[in-house]
């Protein structure tokens, strides 16, 4: 691989963290344009993606360090912010984590955060939000090196990704933390299972696109498809991240809705961890031409 164990859970983490305050966010701007009895619900229990991202951009950041291994690492990614898309996605972590954990911390200890307060991190720290989610596909799609990352649909899959994990750390949380007496909502629920169909729509195309473009990134799509990764990629990415979750909402009505969320949920995430380490593992360096050398 070209990047381990500590990348794929760099990315997956920040691309989830960011995700679950992206959506919590624009459930509050909704609510305070809307003023409506279900906007103010679907906000209610959006509010759980401003407390799941800071502790996931903390990990995230986290597995960052491990991945660096030393000091001066470390000092460069710090202290060069313009210097590589890594430092650039690095202080974009770094400012998320930080507006989303003084928004956090602000709202366990007040009882009520002021609106400005609230519009400010909800601008501030959603705009931070699409940064790392399009940084986290911008990391692999800069580099030129590997044909199977060098295309904008993998900033466009990272990002699909990203939501649709958000949503599903906000839905599994309200299913597992709400009191037997509140109504689970079934309309963030109902949103994760649109962002999944796009992230399936996505990943076609992904694909489509990158099986005819050269031949290193056609053998990567083939790795995927029916080579070492197979198995990985239908049964962990399409079965338990796509297919399954999508099925449990079909049949949503039919089941107990808390115990199918939490799956559906758990499903998503799983999905998105695997499809990181399928993309990341998949990918091989491009042969030099030999006029090139």
């Amino acid at each position: 691989m070209v990047f381990g164990w500590y990348i794929v859970a760099y990315l997956f983490l920040a691309g989830a963290g960011a995700g679950a305050f992206f959506a919590a966010a624009c459930a509050c701007v909704w609510d305070a344009v809307r003023r409506s009895d279900a906007s103010e619900k679907l906000a209610r229990t959006c509010q759980a993606g401003f407390y799941a991202a800071p502790c996931l951009m903390a990990l995230a950041g986290m597995f960052l360090l491990l991945d660096l291994g030393n000091v001066e690492r470390v000092w460069l990614v710090a202290f060069t912010p313009f210097q590589s898309v890594l430092s650039v996605g690095a202080w974009l972590v770094a400012l998320l984590t930080a507006v989303s954990g003084a928004l956090a911390v602000w709202a366990l200890v007040a009882s009520e955060v002021p609106r400005a307060a609230l519009w400010t991190c909800c601008v501030l720290g959603g705009a931070c939000a699409l940064g790392v989610m399009g940084y986290t596909g911008l990391l692999l799609s800069d580099m030129v090196s590997i044909d199977f990352w060098h295309t904008p649909w993998l900033i466009a899959l990272f990002m699909a990704s990203s939501l649709s994990c958000g949503a599903a750390v906000i839905v599994g949380l309200d299913a597992a933390l709400s009191p037997p007496s509140c109504e689970v909502s079934r309309v963030a629920w109902g949103a994760g299972a649109v962002l999944g169909c796009i992230e399936a729509a996505v990943l076609v195309a992904f694909l489509a696109v990158q099986s005819g473009y050269t031949q290193t990134a056609r053998a990567s799509c083939e790795a995927l498809l029916a080579g070492s990764l197979a198995l990985t990629f239908w049964v962990g990415v399409c079965a338990v991240g796509l297919a399954v979750p999508l099925a449990l909402h079909a049949v949503g009505r039919l089941l107990p809705g808390r115990a199918a969320m939490m799956a559906s949920s758990l499903g998503v995430l799983a999905g998105g961890l695997l499809l990181r380490y399928c993309i990341v593992a998949a990918a091989s360096f491009t042969p030099l031409a030999l006029g090139a050398i």
